[in-house]
């Protein structure tokens, strides 16, 4: 089965139909790919990336990509660039350039938005065509969800709080690591928190948030954005000051999720703000 729908800003595509694409793909358009059920297997130019059920991936305008393998279901939106960034920018109140991060992750908010969109798409297959006018309010939506929830360059914080209910055990966990991001913790450490083992914490990461206890490290990510911006402090100071082990270590993942380094970012930012 596969369903297309096209509105004036944005395709969706839900297909489970399994096929591998030899040829890479260079798109305009944010990429919003999230895994109904099994598998996505893609690489890019600089990743290799696997996304498991229920877990979601942005690729930006222009982020070299293929397709090697789906499991079962691939459920995907293609957002208008524009659409999206004029989106992020009145929800941010920022005029920074809008970049994902190249990774999978997990959201609960944007995991029942998909869910519902899915469901209303089969009530109204061969309905009464309302459905253009469902999915553009839909897109609205889902471009406030990424904006709030996704990580990337335009965050100054990477929010927990949805955890808090659904959950409280890995919101105790993201709470003190953030209370604490600059410590060199081990996943002894971690897991001392939740009196778990180690093996048991990095599989409820991975299994709740779809980064496993790499999240420590998106969240110094994210908090070495800002530093960069809003200060004119060494990168490497930054680097270190944010628990990173080394500058390398520090512009190496930068790279890997952005496609550019830190210095790059920093200049654009600073001819944004003049």
């Amino acid at each position: 089965m596969a369903m297309i729908v096209k509105t004036s800003n944005c395709l969706l595509l839900s297909t489970d139909q399994k096929k591998s694409e030899s040829l890479w793909r260079d798109d305009p358009c944010f990429k919003f790919m999230f895994s109904l059920i099994g598998s996505m297997h893609y690489q890019s130019n600089r990743n290799d990336l696997t996304i498991a059920e229920q877990e979601f991936i942005v690729f930006n305008p222009h982020d070299r990509h293929r397709q090697l393998a789906v499991d079962d279901h691939k459920f995907l939106v293609e957002l208008d660039a524009v659409f999206l960034k004029e989106a992020a920018r009145a929800i941010t109140g920022n005029d920074r350039e809008l970049y994902f991060a190249q990774t999978s992750q997990k959201n609960p908010l944007i995991e029942q938005w998909v869910h519902f969109v899915q469901q209303y798409m089969l009530l109204e297959q061969g309905g009464s065509g309302s459905i253009e006018m469902f999915l553009d309010h839909s897109f609205a939506q889902l471009s406030l969800l990424l904006t709030k929830a996704a990580i990337g360059t335009h965050i100054p914080d990477m929010a927990a709080d949805q955890f808090r209910t659904v959950q409280p055990a890995l919101f105790q966990v993201m709470a003190a690591l953030k209370a604490d991001y600059q410590h060199a913790w081990t996943l002894d450490e971690m897991a001392a928190i939740l009196g778990i083992s180690k093996f048991q914490l990095a599989h409820l990461f991975k299994e709740k948030i779809g980064v496993s206890y790499s999240w420590l490290q998106l969240y110094r990510l994210v908090r070495a954005q800002e530093l960069l911006i809003q200060t004119n402090r060494s990168i490497t100071d930054i680097a270190y000051d944010c628990g990173f082990s080394s500058i390398s270590s520090f512009n190496q993942l930068f790279k890997r999720l952005y496609g550019f380094s830190p210095r790059m970012f920093r200049q654009d930012a600073s001819n944004k703000i003049k």
